[in-house]
C-alpha cells in the first residue's frame, strides 16, 4: 500500500467537504417577506442549516428532520397528497399562527436573533388568544357539553353559541362598557373588552352545574352569570384607567418642575417630590373618605381624586418652588405643597365631587390623557373614537 503525503491526504479532505457542501447541502433561494407583528415590520431572510437550543446556534445533522419543517412539506414518503376544499380564508388565529411558526424557524442576522423573533411571535399570537372572543364561546359551549357527558343528562340544552352572543353584547351595553371603546389608543377595544367578560364567565360556570341538574344549566342562568360578571369589569376596568391616569399625572408633576427649574432640581428633590404631592393628596382627599367607601366604584375614584390634585400641584409647580434664587430649599417646597394641596387642590375636588356629607356626584369614565382644571376634566375630540351611542 502506496505511503501518501500529508498534503495529498489534507488536499483530498478539502475537496471532499467542497463536494458534500456543494451536493449535500444545496443554498436554498433566499425568500423576502414583509412581516408586520405587533405594528414593527420586519424584513426576513429565510435561510435554512441552522436552528437555536438554549439561546447558541448549532447546524442541524445532516439527514435529522427539522422540526419547522411541518408546513407545506408535500414530498414525505408514506403521506398521500390530500387535496382540501378551503371555506374561504384562514382565520386571524391561524394566519398568526403560521406566522408565528415561520419567524421563530428562521434564521436571521441582519435583522435579530431567531430567539428575538421567536419572543415577539409567541407575543403576538398571545395577543391575538385575548382578543379572540369566538373562541371562547367555542369554549365555554365545550365545558357545557362536558358536563352533561358526567352527568349522562342526554337531555338537549339550550345554552348555544347564537345565545351567548346575544347575552354578550348585552351586557356590554348594559354595563355601559362601550365607553371605554372611544378612548383613542387605549387598550379597551371591543374584541378585548368581550373577551374579557367571557375569561371570567368562563372560570366561573363551575357553581352552574353544581346541584342535581346532571350538567345541564340553563341558558337563562348563564345569561345572568355574564351580565353580573360584566358590571364586574367595567368597575375593573375604571379603576384601571384611574390608576394609569393618576400615575400620568405624577409624571407630568416632575416634567412641570424640570421645566420650570432644569439642572436646579437635585437629586435630593427628585427622589423626594413623589412623597411631598402624595402626602398633599392624601391630606385633600381624606374629608372624602367616607362617602368614597360607600360608593361601589370607590376605588377608582380615589385614584381620580388623587389624579386630580396632581394635576392641581403640577399647574402651580412654578409658584409653590420659585424664589429669588431661583428654586426655593426641599423643606420651603414641601411646606408649600403642602398648603396648596388644602387650600387650592381642596377646591378642585369639590368641583368634581361635590359635598363631603352626602353622596358623590356620578362620575364616568374619562381618557387616560384627560388633564383636570379648576372647572373639571380638559378633553378634546382627538381623544374619542366615533363610536356613538
Amino acid at each position: 500500500m502506496p505511503i501518501l503525503s500529508k498534503g495529498w491526504i489534507l488536499t483530498c479532505g478539502v475537496a471532499a467537504l467542497i463536494a458534500a457542501a456543494c451536493v449535500g447541502r444545496p443554498e436554498p433561494a433566499r425568500a423576502q417577506f414583509g412581516i408586520n407583528i405587533g405594528g414593527f415590520p420586519l424584513g426576513i431572510n429565510l435561510h435554512g442549516g441552522f436552528r437555536y437550543r438554549g439561546g447558541r446556534r448549532h447546524r442541524a445533522p445532516r439527514g435529522e428532520k427539522s422540526e419547522d419543517k411541518d408546513i407545506g412539506d408535500s414530498r414525505r414518503p408514506g403521506k398521500p397528497d390530500k387535496v382540501i376544499t378551503s371555506a374561504g380564508a384562514p382565520t386571524s388565529a391561524q394566519q398568526t399562527k403560521v406566522l408565528q411558526k415561520i419567524v421563530s424557524s428562521a434564521t436571521i442576522s441582519d435583522v435579530g436573533s431567531t430567539k428575538d423573533l421567536a419572543e415577539v411571535g409567541q407575543q403576538a399570537l398571545s395577543n391575538d388568544r385575548k382578543r379572540d372572543y369566538t373562541q371562547k364561546i367555542n369554549d365555554i359551549i365545550e365545558k357545557f357539553k362536558e358536563e352533561q357527558r358526567n352527568g349522562k343528562d342526554t337531555t338537549p340544552g339550550d345554552v348555544t353559541a347564537h345565545g351567548i352572543e346575544q347575552s354578550l353584547e348585552k351586557a356590554v351595553k348594559n354595563a355601559k362598557l362601550e365607553v371605554f371603546e372611544r378612548f383613542v389608543n387605549e387598550a379597551w377595544t371591543s374584541e378585548r373588552l368581550r373577551a374579557m367578560i367571557l375569561d371570567r364567565v368562563f372560570n366561573d360556570l363551575r357553581p352552574l352545574f353544581e346541584g342535581n341538574n346532571r350538567g345541564n344549566a340553563p341558558m337563562d342562568v348563564l345569561d345572568s352569570l355574564i351580565q353580573r360578571t360584566a358590571e364586574s369589569i367595567y368597575r375593573r376596568i375604571f379603576e384601571t384607567s384611574e390608576l394609569l391616569a393618576s400615575n400620568r399625572s405624577s409624571a407630568l408633576f416632575m416634567q412641570r418642575l424640570y421645566q420650570a427649574h432644569g439642572a436646579l432640581v437635585d437629586n435630593d428633590l427628585r427622589e423626594s417630590a413623589d412623597t411631598m404631592i402624595t402626602k398633599a393628596s392624601m391630606s385633600a382627599i381624606g374629608r372624602y373618605e367616607s362617602a368614597m367607601r360607600r360608593d361601589p366604584d370607590g376605588y377608582a375614584l380615589r385614584y381620580r381624586a388623587q389624579r386630580i390634585v396632581f394635576d392641581c400641584l403640577s399647574e402651580n409647580v412654578e409658584r409653590m418652588t420659585s424664589s429669588e434664587t431661583k428654586i426655593k430649599t426641599i423643606g420651603e417646597i414641601e411646606r408649600k405643597i403642602a398648603e396648596t394641596g388644602i387650600s387650592q387642590c381642596s377646591a378642585w375636588l369639590e368641583n368634581q365631587f361635590g359635598s363631603e356629607k352626602g353622596d358623590l356626584k356620578p362620575q364616568k369614565p374619562m381618557p387616560v390623557r384627560v388633564i383636570w382644571s379648576a372647572n373639571g376634566p380638559k378633553d378634546d375630540p382627538s381623544m374619542y373614537g366615533r363610536i356613538t351611542f
